[in-house]
């Protein structure tokens, strides 16, 4: 594979186990499709919700892309950048609920962004936004793990 999506300190907890990291390898690289969603799209959405986790984008994940300074800024803080275009901003509405109100995740901004990027687009967006939910999620239990 060549370009590794499994977050360095939890591929160091797969390490014993090849055959799972690999398998998660594959699965991570399907939801991070980025013909279906432009990589600048993932990343933004994975530097914001690695924000709401409290956590540094690095320690989430590869990057997807290079974003302008003042981009990475204000999803740093859990802002979405002003004068993205729609399809982006949409994409952020979405991962804010993540992940912490998910269950309040509103239709509107999903159907438009469906009707906007089309429905691989939609459910490439949507998976994503779940793994990198569950990544920050397992490397900060990773991180502490090793704090044990």
């Amino acid at each position: 594979m060549a370009r590794p999506v499994i977050p360095a300190p939890l591929a160091a907890h797969l390490e014993p186990l090849p055959h799972l990291r690999a398998g998660f390898e594959r699965f991570l690289a399907a939801c991070f499709d980025t013909d279906a969603v432009p990589a600048a799209t993932l990343e933004r959405c994975r530097r914001l919700v690695a924000a709401l986790h409290g956590a540094a984008p690095a320690a989430c994940g590869p990057a997807f892309a290079e974003l302008p300074p003042g981009e990475a800024e204000a999803l740093a803080r859990g802002e979405c950048p002003p004068g993205l275009a729609p399809a982006d901003a949409l994409a952020l509405e979405i991962a804010a609920h993540l992940p912490w109100r998910h269950h309040d995740l509103p239709d509107a901004p999903v159907l438009a962004y469906r009707e906007a990027c089309g429905e691989r687009a939609a459910v490439t967006l949507l998976a994503a936004l779940a793994m990198f939910d569950a990544l920050c999620r397992m490397t900060r239990a990773a991180s502490r793990l090793e704090g044990a």
